[in-house]
């Protein structure tokens, strides 16, 4: 089983408005989906994965939630704990 592998550029957007964008470069490695038998998948949780995420212009991004919205059309939920980042992976 491969994992798809998710790069490129994009905006990142503080999930409260702000007026504040940051251009970053990411990369996320997709999450497989795990499915048990008998259980729906509406059931299946979201978790957080990890993530890179890197400002194109070497700006302080500060912790908080945000969007990502890559360049190639995906909105991905992310969010900063001590410069550590992560995605939320539906699972």
């Amino acid at each position: 089983m491969s994992k798809e592998k998710l790069q490129g550029r994009g905006r990142l957007v503080p999930t409260r408005p702000t007026g504040v964008e940051y251009r970053v470069e990411y990369g996320i490695v997709l999450v497989p989906e795990v499915r048990q038998h008998g259980v729906a998948p509406a059931a299946a949780r979201a978790r957080w994965a990890k993530c890179q995420v890197r400002s194109q212009h070497a700006h302080q991004i500060p912790d908080g939630t945000y969007f990502l919205h890559a360049d190639e059309g995906r909105v991905h939920q992310l969010k900063s704990k001590d410069g550590k980042w992560e995605y939320l992976a539906a699972a």
